[in-house]
């Protein structure tokens, strides 16, 4: 094994995120365009190699307005995607979210000539909620009376203002908070791969797999390969289109033509990815999505994985209303959230702002798909320091944004396989299980060496499905009174020293929060898929492979169905609940069947390893109304 598969739970930059105050400067007759309650002034002794930014240095913000009518928008969002309801499909389009959600034209239209003043560039999107704004730093300073300058903080680059930003009273009375003007930056996880490069293709890891084994199969001998449909993908990095359509060719996929388009988003340019990781991701995406719905047109939303970037590319996506179904493969360590704001470089703003955007794209029937991580239960926190070195801890945080109620998150499994490692160490597993690398902790004890010598086998040990109970958002509606959720069966098969543990004991307990992910398919590295990218083919896994899968199988049912299957969850939880109904096979054993903690729940109905477990896809186009 070359590289072991890792989360990608880095690179990230997240806005110091402003609510609103409610003092104002009667001098300049200004107001804060978001308070800084925490308090950026207080860490700048923390702050390393300050100086100043180039005044003409390019960046981008977004004003994010007040919604309006909030308390109503749950229920808006369970009534058009629950059936029973008198508004079930009845899905919005942008501008009927604008008008009963987002400020109304006369306020959006008030921010323009403010801005066009100060020589920045504005658009606002028709959901009337954010505003984005470009332009060079010495015009930003001079519209927000900001001072932005760029450090370092615990090595990681950071943008940040010593002064809070501040608009005309009247502008400042409807903002919510400005994102991008103070940034932190973490770094960058390495993408998975197994076994490195591989000079053909090989069947055994043909996407062809996944719609066999979860059988889709019947319903391309219907007809239905995602005709009349578009796929969005969530990206954070550049698309060679000539990579997919090689890989579709050479797995004699029979594919529409010219159906990959690229939507570029502007963000922060300072903050770029990891290119050449965020290529092969991406690629890896946009391959296994239209291999699964070969007839749907894909459309990629690239920007850069940042504030700005996220919020930008879905609400691009939900503007555009384009693609009845979207796949994510990024995220984020649930610790860093509440880390960055108790060191006052992030508020619980941004949570609430990420929340309306995929509440809109949820009103508007789009099915949306995020990863749930792929470091098992655990996610990577920081820990003690080291003169100026922060050392990290791992420990049973959740994912962001799979975290998010109003997306459907994806976790893994292993498929039955079995495979020689070397000097007689052999490593098996006979039946679909939750992807954890427990399943080699008895070849690692016959044998150490062999697995301290490779740093890679060593990581596959430590890889798992992401899943458990977010800290960030509470249990939505969907999930409440569900057997299993909000309980948990668990098993601590890693230290705290990230040491493999052989026997570890049962423990049962209960915790309250968003439980993820949802649902679970084939994701581990060693049963995985192929992508061919920079004219290499290579094997990889991770549940990256699974969101774009479930994005492709709903461009598959929308084509048969003729119409958008909206956000899953609150009628696959309900149809889980249904003996008779059910189109998912629950993992439910308690002992070889860990995504390295949580374990199944026997009897119940949900475990935090694979959420309700796998689907079987012709089961649900009969049962999903």
């Amino acid at each position: 094994m070359k590289n072991a598969k890792r989360w990608l739970v880095g690179l990230i930059s997240f806005a110091v995120l402003l609510a609103m105050a409610p003092s104002t400067q009667a001098a300049t007759k200004k107001k804060t365009a978001g308070s800084d309650p925490y308090g950026i002034n207080k860490i700048l002794k923390q702050l390393t190699q300050k100086k100043k930014v180039s005044p003409n240095k390019y960046v981008y913000l977004d004003v994010v307005l007040k919604p309006r009518n909030e308390g109503q928008l749950s229920d808006k969002v369970y009534a058009v995607n629950t059936p029973g309801n008198s508004e079930f499909k009845q899905f919005y389009t942008p501008a009927k979210f604008q008008s009963e959600f987002g400020q109304p034209a006369s306020v959006v239209g008030q921010y323009k000539p403010f801005f066009k003043k100060y020589h920045l560039k504005s658009q606002s999107f028709s959901n009337g909620l954010i505003i984005k704004v470009s332009g060079k730093v010495k015009n930003v300073n001079k519209a927000f009376s900001t001072n932005i300058q760029s450090a370092k903080y615990h090595s990681n680059p950071v943008q940040f203002s010593k002064k809070k930003p501040v608009m005309p009273a009247k502008l400042a009375n409807n903002v919510l908070t400005v994102l991008g003007i103070t940034t932190i930056k973490q770094g960058l996880g390495a993408l998975a791969k197994k076994q490195g490069d591989s000079s053909k293709v090989k069947a055994k890891y043909a996407p062809s797999k996944f719609a066999k084994h979860y059988q889709l199969q019947s319903l391309y001998g219907k007809g239905y390969e995602g005709q009349g449909q578009t796929l969005g993908i969530i990206s954070f990095a550049d698309v060679n289109k000539r990579d997919p359509e090689h890989f579709w060719n050479s797995e004699k996929i029979n594919t529409k033509s010219n159906r990959i388009s690229v939507k570029k988003i502007g963000s922060p340019t300072s903050l770029a990815t990891n290119d050449a990781i965020g290529k092969l991701e991406t690629t890896f995406d946009i391959e296994q999505s239209g291999a699964i719905a070969p007839q749907a047109n894909i459309r990629v939303y690239q920007a850069n994985f940042s504030d700005v970037g996220l919020v930008n590319a879905y609400s691009t996506a939900f503007e555009e209303n384009r693609a009845s179904s979207l796949s994510m493969s990024w995220g984020l360590s649930e610790y860093l959230t509440h880390y960055l704001k108790t060191q006052r470089l992030l508020t619980p703003v941004y949570g609430q702002v990420l929340n309306t955007v995929m509440a809109q794209g949820a009103l508007q029937g789009i099915s949306t798909f995020v990863s749930s991580g792929d470091t098992g239960a655990y996610n990577r926190g920081i820990g003690a320091k080291l003169g100026p070195i922060s050392l990290p801890n791992y420990s049973t945080y959740g994912t962001f944004p799979a975290d998010n109620p109003w997306v459907t998150a994806t976790g893994g499994t292993t498929l039955p396989f079995s495979k020689k490692l070397g000097d007689g160490i052999n490593i098996s597993v006979d039946k679909e299980r939750a992807w954890g690398g427990d399943y080699m902790f008895k070849a690692f004890a016959k044998n150490r060496k062999l697995f301290l010598s490779n740093v890679s086998a060593y990581q596959a040990m430590l890889a798992g499905g992401g899943g458990g109970i977010s800290h960030l958002y509470g249990t939505p509606q969907y999930q409440q009174g569900v057997p299993g959720v909000n309980t948990f069966n668990a098993r601590s098969y890693i230290s705290n020293l990230m040491q493999p543990r052989m026997n570890p004991v049962l423990v049962s307990g209960t915790d309250y929060g968003r439980n993820f992910p949802d649902v679970s398919a084939n994701a581990d590295p060693m049963t995985g898929y192929q992508v061919y990218s920079g004219g290499k083919w290579l094997v990889m896994g991770g549940t990256s492979a699974v969101a774009p899968q479930f994005n492709g199988a709903t461009a598959v049912i929308n084509s048969g169905k003729g119409s958008r299957m909206g956000f899953w969850n609150p009628q696959i939880y309900q149809l889980a609940q249904d003996k008779d109904k059910t189109p998912f096979t629950v993992l439910d054993s308690d002992s070889n069947n860990s995504n390295l903690y949580y374990v199944g729940q026997p009897g119940k109905i949900y475990n935090q390893a694979t959420g309700l477990g796998t689907v079987n896809f012709e089961k649900l186009f009969d049962e999903y109304q």
